[in-house]
Protein backbone atom coordinates (compact mmCIF):
# COMPACT_ATOMS: atom_id res chain seq x y z
CA UNK A 1 0.00 0.00 0.00
CA UNK A 2 1.40 3.00 -0.91
CA UNK A 3 1.03 6.40 1.50
CA UNK A 4 -1.80 8.28 -0.54
CA UNK A 5 -3.99 5.38 0.21
CA UNK A 6 -3.33 4.47 3.75
CA UNK A 7 -6.28 5.34 5.84
CA UNK A 8 -6.22 6.48 9.23
CA UNK A 9 -7.43 4.49 11.90
CA UNK A 10 -10.42 6.99 12.65
CA UNK A 11 -11.37 6.54 8.82
CA UNK A 12 -11.22 3.08 9.62
CA UNK A 13 -12.95 3.33 12.73
CA UNK A 14 -16.32 4.73 10.58
CA UNK A 15 -16.18 1.22 8.57
CA UNK A 16 -17.05 -0.36 12.02
CA UNK A 17 -18.88 2.29 13.97
CA UNK A 18 -23.00 1.23 13.86
CA UNK A 19 -22.41 -0.54 10.45
CA UNK A 20 -22.92 -4.31 9.52
CA UNK A 21 -22.17 -6.80 10.55
CA UNK A 22 -21.58 -6.75 13.99
CA UNK A 23 -22.97 -3.18 14.33
CA UNK A 24 -20.42 -2.26 17.08
CA UNK A 25 -21.15 0.97 19.60
CA UNK A 26 -18.72 3.55 20.21
CA UNK A 27 -16.56 1.89 23.04
CA UNK A 28 -15.99 -1.49 20.93
CA UNK A 29 -15.32 0.55 17.87
CA UNK A 30 -12.62 2.06 19.32
CA UNK A 31 -11.27 -1.32 20.87
CA UNK A 32 -12.11 -3.08 17.65
CA UNK A 33 -9.91 -0.91 15.07
CA UNK A 34 -6.75 -0.89 18.39
CA UNK A 35 -7.05 -4.71 18.59
CA UNK A 36 -3.23 -5.35 17.53
CA UNK A 37 -2.04 -2.96 19.04
CA UNK A 38 -3.56 -3.67 22.06
CA UNK A 39 -3.83 -7.32 22.13
CA UNK A 40 -7.86 -7.11 22.18
CA UNK A 41 -9.59 -10.15 22.03
CA UNK A 42 -12.97 -10.38 20.72
CA UNK A 43 -14.43 -11.36 23.93
CA UNK A 44 -13.21 -8.22 25.34
CA UNK A 45 -15.14 -6.17 22.01
CA UNK A 46 -18.09 -8.02 22.88
CA UNK A 47 -17.89 -7.41 26.59
CA UNK A 48 -18.11 -3.30 25.64
CA UNK A 49 -21.70 -3.93 24.09
CA UNK A 50 -22.42 -2.79 27.76
CA UNK A 51 -21.06 0.37 27.53
CA UNK A 52 -22.59 2.48 24.51
CA UNK A 53 -24.95 4.87 24.48
CA UNK A 54 -24.47 6.38 27.04
CA UNK A 55 -24.02 3.39 29.64
CA UNK A 56 -20.22 3.46 30.37
CA UNK A 57 -18.83 3.86 33.96
CA UNK A 58 -19.62 7.46 35.18
CA UNK A 59 -21.96 7.92 32.22
CA UNK A 60 -18.92 8.72 30.29
CA UNK A 61 -18.97 8.98 26.49
CA UNK A 62 -17.80 5.34 25.55
CA UNK A 63 -15.24 6.43 23.07
CA UNK A 64 -13.80 8.54 25.45
CA UNK A 65 -14.08 5.68 28.11
CA UNK A 66 -12.42 3.36 25.66
CA UNK A 67 -9.78 5.83 24.93
CA UNK A 68 -9.16 6.26 28.69
CA UNK A 69 -9.03 2.03 28.84
CA UNK A 70 -6.75 1.56 26.59
CA UNK A 71 -4.10 4.35 28.20
CA UNK A 72 -4.54 3.07 31.27
CA UNK A 73 -0.97 1.80 31.67
CA UNK A 74 0.72 5.06 30.38
CA UNK A 75 -0.88 8.61 32.69
CA UNK A 76 1.02 10.97 30.46
CA UNK A 77 -0.85 9.93 27.34
CA UNK A 78 -3.92 9.16 29.37
CA UNK A 79 -3.97 12.69 30.93
CA UNK A 80 -3.35 14.11 27.08
CA UNK A 81 -6.03 12.11 25.36
CA UNK A 82 -8.01 13.49 28.31
CA UNK A 83 -7.56 17.03 27.84
CA UNK A 84 -7.35 17.13 23.90
CA UNK A 85 -11.19 15.03 24.00
CA UNK A 86 -12.71 17.76 26.32
CA UNK A 87 -11.12 20.46 24.28
CA UNK A 88 -12.67 19.02 21.10
CA UNK A 89 -16.08 17.97 22.34
CA UNK A 90 -16.96 20.09 25.18
CA UNK A 91 -17.65 17.74 27.57
CA UNK A 92 -17.12 14.16 28.47
CA UNK A 93 -20.57 12.71 29.37
CA UNK A 94 -22.69 11.15 26.41
CA UNK A 95 -25.76 13.05 28.42
CA UNK A 96 -24.13 16.53 28.37
CA UNK A 97 -22.64 15.85 24.76
CA UNK A 98 -26.08 14.98 23.77
CA UNK A 99 -28.14 17.36 25.57
CA UNK A 100 -25.89 20.37 24.17
CA UNK A 101 -25.35 19.06 20.55
CA UNK A 102 -21.50 19.33 20.98
CA UNK A 103 -20.42 16.61 18.71
CA UNK A 104 -22.30 13.44 16.99
CA UNK A 105 -21.64 10.02 18.42
CA UNK A 106 -19.95 8.96 15.02
CA UNK A 107 -17.84 12.19 15.12
CA UNK A 108 -16.14 11.53 18.85
CA UNK A 109 -15.52 7.99 17.65
CA UNK A 110 -13.86 9.80 14.76
CA UNK A 111 -12.34 12.36 17.14
CA UNK A 112 -10.61 9.40 20.10
CA UNK A 113 -9.42 7.30 17.15
CA UNK A 114 -8.17 10.19 15.90
CA UNK A 115 -6.74 11.55 19.05
CA UNK A 116 -5.64 7.53 20.05
CA UNK A 117 -3.57 7.60 16.77
CA UNK A 118 -2.09 10.89 17.34
CA UNK A 119 -0.51 10.63 20.55
CA UNK A 120 0.48 7.01 20.20
CA UNK A 121 2.50 8.47 17.02
CA UNK A 122 3.75 11.10 18.98
CA UNK A 123 4.43 9.19 21.61
CA UNK A 124 6.93 7.05 19.37
CA UNK A 125 8.26 9.10 17.55
CA UNK A 126 10.27 10.92 21.45
CA UNK A 127 11.44 7.35 21.86
CA UNK A 128 12.72 7.09 18.70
Amino acid sequence: MNFFNKKSKADKALKYFRQAPAYHNCAQTIYKIFQDEYGITNDQISELSKHGNGKAPDGLCGAYFAGMELLKNNPELREEFSKRFKERSQYLSCFDIRLNYSMSCKNLVFLAANLLEELTTEQEKKNE
